[in-house]
């Protein structure tokens, strides 16, 4: 086995260590093979026995200058293997190199004369060194090996965060060209990876909006974060609202090198923000609504006292004429336009909720069809009048005529709105209002309920216009045509009704009115017969009337009078509470105005029932807050045929009750 070290040894030392370049290169690309933890150390442990070759070939013991070179070896097998492998390969060097160095020693290699001094002294130290860098290159290696995996785990977790995020998420370049995104922008506008990289953000957006985004991001760039709304454009062309906001990323030299920021999608945001304008708009319109219905029930008040005493008085003296006399049609005109003027305080009192209503089980279908010819009528042959009624629709708690009431004004207003002719098309179906309804309409209640429709194809209304439709005086007609109490009218019924209205109309494309009705499990109540003419009635008890206003107390004191009842008379109800107690006879009834002075005629009814107990109380008012119920409520104006009716009603009902408890 003994070699000379000439230029051959050279030259087998240099193919050696090419040898060893290409294992290395080998063994990079064998990780993503199959098995190349074998082929790997196979790879390695080769490298080893190549590098001992060359170092033999240069010289073996005396070559030990050059033991640096494993280092290459247990270098990449630490760095792109494992710690373990690095290890490994020290071992191998270091064995391989002392097995050289021991078959040169005990002669069985040739050994040419050594260059160094100290040769074994040399390769001691270069060995030491050898695994000392080893073990270092390991521990390194194992570092690196830790960081590439936290570094690893840390960008997968981070790449599924930005992925669960529902905003796009966005880094731009300097040029405002997207460099990084994830999912959701791809989702959003239908565009795959390869389309999105490179691409303008701005190109993504309407063009309307492009040059505010521009100008967004250039203020970006100038290190400002920027914030601002814009649409994206999706995969079906459809334009969505985004909110934009952004800030500059700096770099390791403090200069800009590009943007980055979040888009939110704030359609149900901005869905939200109109359902809560429209709740505020309906509340400012509710309140505004009440305070003009408490101003017109006070108005209502007053007009009611004038008009009993203007009707009261001119039925009084008509009954002392014949027709005719010269006197008698003067009088009865004056009637009729007192009842005119009634029937409009009527109207303010049902807009502000306080008219006194029969509430009876009733098909609203049949209500429709009741009044149907007269409202082909009303309308004219212009109007073509359309009446769609679900079979199937439920019953509802209403009183009928104020039914009536409600669509005779949606008719009268279509016919307005449509001079030249048209279509009015009036409609019942069952709907059930839900959750999301309501919490656009505050006013509304959740449930079963009955809708009543009325759209024409009239000139429509602006939404000025609309926002205050219902309330009172407000109209478009010339003054001839109405007061603009119609609507006002019906809103007034509806909502002591329970019920919920509204109105959609746009210039030009009609108006719909849509009054939605609470449903009853409630039977239909059997038709009664009508009641024929009747005399009035008259008698003999003893009424206490309790009225402030004076011309109203002598009408009602007058009637009373005629009838035969004995009246005892008082301005307020300080003075009632003490005719009650000077007066040591029974007391019927107690006739009595609600708003008073000082008492008002709840109180003074609660403690003249105190003390007497078997007292009937009849209240009379134009304008009572809370409503009372119709039993016991004289609706001002009143007439003394009204008086005298429901008077004797009231006797009577008390003295049947009398004679049940007895009987019983």
């Amino acid at each position: 086995f003994r070699l000379d070290f000439d230029g051959v040894g050279r030259l087998v030392s240099l193919i050696a260590l090419f040898s060893f370049l290409l294992n290395g290169l080998y063994y990079l690309t064998a990780r993503g093979g199959h098995a190349y933890r074998t082929q790997a150390y196979t790879r390695m442990l080769v490298d080893v026995v190549l590098i001992t070759v060359g170092l033999y070939l240069a010289g073996g013991l005396g070559a030990a200058q050059y033991l640096g070179i494993y280092l290459i070896v247990t270098i990449y097998a630490g760095i792109t293997f494992s710690s373990s492998a690095c290890l490994v390969a020290t071992a191998a060097a270091t064995a391989s190199y002392a097995a050289i160095v021991a078959l040169q020693q005990s002669g069985i290699l040739a050994m040419p004369a050594p260059e160094l001094s100290n040769p074994s002294m040399v390769a001691a130290f270069n060995l030491i060194i050898l695994n000392i860098a080893g073990l270092l290159i390991a521990v390194l290696a194992r570092a690196l090996r830790e960081s590439r995996r936290r570094l690893r785990t840390t960008s997968q977790e981070l790449e599924r965060f930005v992925e669960a995020i529902p905003d796009v998420i966005f880094v731009l370049d300097r040029g405002g060209r997207l460099s990084l995104w994830n999912r959701r922008l791809e989702d959003a506008t239908g565009l795959r990876a390869r389309e999105l990289r490179g691409k303008p953000l701005v190109d993504l957006l309407a063009e309307d909006d492009r040059g505010a985004m521009s100008a967004a991001l250039a203020s970006g760039l100038g290190d400002q974060a920027f914030e601002l709304e814009s649409r994206l454009r999706g995969a079906d062309g459809t334009l969505t609202a985004y909110q934009w906001t952004g800030a500059a990323l700096i770099d390791e030299h403090g200069l800009v090198s590009g943007l980055s920021g979040v888009g939110r999608d704030v359609t149900e945001r901005k869905r939200s923000e109109e359902v809560l304008r429209q709740r505020e708009s309906e509340m400012r319109q509710m309140q505004k609504i009440e305070a003009i219905g408490r101003l017109a029930g006070g108005v209502a008040h007053d007009f009611n006292n004038v008009l009993t005493v203007v009707l009261g008085r001119c039925q009084l003296l008509l009954a002392r004429h014949k027709p005719e006399d010269p006197v008698y049609q003067d009088l009865e005109q004056i009637e009729i336009t007192a009842q005119r003027a009634a029937n409009l305080t009527r109207q303010l009192l049902a807009f502000s909720r306080n008219q006194t209503m029969t509430h009876q089980t009733l098909d609203l279908n049949g209500t429709v069809t009741g009044i149907s010819d007269m409202l082909g009528r009303l309308i004219g042959e212009n109007i073509e009048l359309v009446v769609t009624l679900d079979p199937s629709l439920g019953l509802i708690k209403a009183d009928p005529g104020q039914l009536e009431q409600v669509i005779v004004n949606f008719a009268v207003n279509a016919r307005d709105a449509m001079p030249k002719g048209g279509r009015l098309t009036i409609e019942t179906r069952n709907v059930e209002l839900d959750a999301a309804f309501v919490a656009a309409h505050p006013a509304a209640t959740r449930g079963p309920h009955v809708l009543l429709e009325a759209r024409d194809t009239g000139i429509g209304m602006d939404e000025e216009t609309r926002q205050r439709v219902f309330e009172p005086f407000v109209t478009t007609k010339a003054p001839e045509q109405g007061f603009g109490l119609g609507l006002s009218t019906v809103f007034g019924i509806v909502k002591q009704h329970g019920g919920y209205i509204t109105v959609e109309s746009a210039p030009g494309r009609g108006t719909a009115f849509r009054v939605y009705l609470a449903r009853t499990e409630s039977p239909l109540e059997a038709p009664r017969d009508a009641d024929g003419p009747r005399p009035v009635p008259r008698g003999d008890q003893t009424i206490l009337l309790v009225e402030d206003e004076d011309a109203v107390r002598r009408l009602v004191h007058e009637v009373l009078r005629r009838l035969g009842y004995r009246v005892l008379v008082a301005r307020d109800g300080a003075e009632a509470l003490a005719l009650s107690q000077s007066h040591t006879d029974s007391i019927d009834l107690l006739l009595t105005d609600v708003i008073m002075p000082g008492m008002d005629g709840r109180d003074l009814a609660a403690r003249l029932q105190a003390t007497r107990p078997e007292t009937q109380v009849l209240f009379m008012s134009g304008y009572a807050e809370p409503p009372l119920p119709e039993n016991v409520l004289l609706q001002k104006p009143v007439t003394p045929d009204d008086i005298a009716r429901k008077v004797a009603a009231v006797l009577r009902g008390a003295r049947d009750r009398r004679r049940t408890t007895l009987a019983g």
